[in-house]
């Protein structure tokens, strides 16, 4: 979607891309492919095998798999010289910042030079395009808009150019889940894509882009199913079906997709005979089948995922900082979610002495996160607010560091992790103390932080806020408010087990026993394949069977709630 191309919405783990500094003519030829999709764009060219390629390259950008588009639409321009669209799509294809803005105004000032004796929706694609080429997408975004409702109100049959525009505006969504400014333009036009262009992969993808984080995800499950069926061959693609699919609760379903994105990266790297720091998707596929596997109670193969991605970032040589501190989150993750807490202390990754203050500021907040969680764990207040202080001292002098590139961790967006992380600690410190007045003004700012949290920045390694909040709440004997926030977890990730199993117990915490068997119930569902020795499937199994059999009561000791995350957690 171009949105998300042109604005590098998420951090590559590895901060290069194939064929980043090779001039777009001498990219290297590749394949007409098959299963990336049907989108079509009539150009004005008389060589078919260049009409193939400028196709090949819009598929792939609408797909969001920038770096394979502008291979295809620079071998469009080596079929047909004189194709001015070609250079259109090698201006689009090349993504943002200022490193590749020459590249972009030679490209867009070549389809200029070409666009005399074009159609007219040629020469409005072209205009459009130099808006962006010349100002990048926030400056240039009045100016592209215009033209392109300008093509459209011209050429109203043009699907692909509504697409553009409606991925453009694309804005996503602000912490308090108001839509950005063009969202709402932008759902308008795709479902009226949709209605037109039910078998279009780009419509598909960019409806589920822009549905995935709003409140109603579930609009975009049939376009989820279908994407993975229209373009089962685009690791992008597949990337954002499992997403998706995650989203909305079917983990299973997710896995699948997912697993097969890797597959599909590793496919295309051998074909290629590129390195593991080329693959498009498959990075952030692992991560994300770590939290599949995670949600589902799955903490084995979630580990197993995890190892593999740090596997693959150690495989390349020289080592990057970035990708190792990426895929020491996906080990450390697994062991948070569970509450192994020694575990995740013990995770050691060594990075070279020209690692960047970023990557050593997410990695030693991670280290020290975790021997905050032990100390907690092991009633040693005074270690525990001592490791509160280090990453208080952590953070500050991150922000004030420069704003990162495209695809390399920006210093201000890790600083906002670590602030989160330690206000969360702090919070549970406090509410360990018996301070749940201060407490609860903590872990209310935590809330806040973790809201305006950037998807462009590094996932917070943290446990979720309302989490902890919820558990605080239930101690201090504000269960309806703990219901409040158990409710919005399950709404927000209807597939993850531990959703499920927080709500329970707060129900037992409440003596809504029968609401408590509802979602002690759910939570087995989801937890079905589970490993069998999680304590969380016997208290939930223990529960369940007391109540058919002698009743809840009988099972719950007065004055004990028996909450296993209260056990084991810092509140």
């Amino acid at each position: 979607m171009l949105a998300r191309h042109l604005r590098a919405e998420e951090p590559s783990i590895f901060p290069t891309a194939p064929w980043d500094d090779v001039p777009d003519l001498e990219l290297p030829t590749p394949p007409l492919r098959e299963g990336l999709g049907r989108a079509h764009l009539k150009v004005s060219t008389r060589v078919a095998r260049a009409q193939a390629y400028f196709d090949q390259g819009l598929r792939l950008l609408h797909l969001g798999w920038g770096a394979e588009a502008r291979r295809s639409f620079a071998e469009a321009a080596r079929q047909d010289p004189e194709l001015a669209m070609a250079y259109w799509g090698l201006a689009l294809a090349r993504g943002p910042g200022a490193r590749y803005a020459a590249a972009r105004a030679e490209a867009i000032n070549k389809a200029l030079a070409l666009s005399e004796g074009v159609t007219d929706a040629e020469q409005r694609y072209i205009v459009a395009a130099t808006f962006l080429a010349d100002k990048g997408p926030s400056n240039g975004r009045h100016g592209f808009v215009r033209e392109m409702e300008a093509l459209i109100d011209r050429h109203p049959e043009d699907a692909e150019a509504r697409l553009l525009l409606a991925g453009f505006l694309a804005d996503g969504y602000e912490s308090d889940g108001r839509p950005g400014m063009g969202q709402p333009y932008a759902q308008a036009l795709l479902r009226e894509l949709l209605r037109t262009n039910p078998n279009h992969e780009g419509v598909h993808c960019a409806w589920i882009q822009v549905m995935v984080d709003s409140s109603r995800p579930e609009a975009a499950l049939e376009s989820a199913r279908r994407l993975r069926l229209l373009a089962p061959r685009v690791g992008t693609a597949l990337l954002c079906a499992g997403r998706l699919l995650l989203r909305t609760g079917h983990t299973r379903e997710a896995r699948e997709v997912l697993e097969a994105a890797v597959a599909t990266d590793d496919a295309w790297l051998a074909q290629e005979a590129l390195p593991e720091s080329a693959a498009p998707v498959a990075g952030l596929a692992l991560r994300l089948l770590v939290q599949a596997c995670s949600d589902a109670g799955r903490y084995s193969e979630a580990q197993g995922w995890a190892r593999r991605l740090r596997t693959r970032v150690e495989a390349v040589t020289p080592h990057f900082g970035q990708a190792l501190v990426f895929a020491a989150g996906a080990v450390f993750n697994p062991h948070l979610r569970f509450g192994f807490w020694r575990a995740a202390a013990d995770l050691r990754v060594e990075l070279e002495a020209e690692a960047r203050a970023a990557e050593r500021a997410l990695l030693t907040g991670m280290e020290t996160y975790a021997r905050g969680l032990r100390a907690l764990e092991a009633g040693k207040l005074a270690e525990a607010e001592r490791v509160c202080d280090e990453l208080d001292a952590l953070h500050p002098p991150l922000a004030e560091e420069r704003k990162g590139e495209t695809r390399l961790l920006c210093p201000r967006d890790v600083a906002r992790v670590v602030e989160l992380a330690a206000c969360e600690l702090r919070g549970s410190l406090e509410a360990r103390q018996g301070d749940y007045a201060r407490a609860e003004a903590t872990l209310i700012k935590a809330l806040r932080l973790e809201r305006r949290l950037r998807t462009v920045g590094p996932a917070a390694f943290s446990r979720p806020v309302r989490e902890t909040l919820a558990r605080m709440r239930v101690r201090c004997g504000r269960e309806d408010k703990a219901l409040e926030l158990a409710e919005a977890l399950v709404k927000e990730r209807p597939g993850s087990g531990h959703a499920w199993f927080l709500l329970a117990e707060v129900h037992v915490a409440r003596e809504s026993f029968a609401e408590a068997a509802s979602a002690f119930a759910t939570f087995l569902e989801r937890w079905r394949d589970a490993d069998e020795q999680l304590p969380e499937l016997r208290r939930a199994r223990i529960f369940l069977s007391a109540r058919g059999a002698v009743g809840v009561t009988a099972m719950l000791p007065s004055n004990v709630i028996p909450l296993r995350a209260l056990e084991n957690v810092s509140c």
